[in-house]
């Protein structure tokens, strides 16, 4: 089962993606509401992929902690976000192997991202 770190500052919107992810048949190794969170369960839990917002509190954003996971590690990282600012979607762009979702999310689009990452296509 491919495992999924979900990083969200809100907690009632992590425990909807979780829901969905287990839905969806993927085991969800953990939730991090800030960037400090994240960066510890990442190190233990060792996710194959992460679903993340673009704004998390904390002094790092998604994008700034996105371009540190990627300076080591070709992780996949789906980004959800109700932004559609051109500088927050060119950011994301230019990061290899990260994709975006605008809120709210279509579950079977998310889905659909998911299986396509875990299976290289994408």
């Amino acid at each position: 089962m491919k495992k999924i770190l979900i990083i969200e500052d809100e907690a009632i919107i992590s425990f909807g993606y979780r829901l969905q992810l287990e839905q969806m048949g993927f085991e969800v190794t953990g939730s991090a509401a800030s960037s400090a969170e994240a960066e510890k369960l990442m190190k233990q839990e060792h996710p194959d992929a992460i679903m993340m917002d673009v704004f998390l509190k904390g002094e790092k954003t998604g994008l700034d902690l996105a371009r540190e996971i990627r300076k080591n590690d070709p992780l996949p990282i789906v980004f959800l976000t109700a932004s559609n600012k051109p500088e927050i979607v060119d950011g994301i762009r230019e990061l290899d192997g990260c994709h975006y979702l605008l809120k709210p999310i279509d579950p079977d689009g998310l889905n659909q991202v998911l299986h396509n990452i875990m299976q290289g296509n994408a």
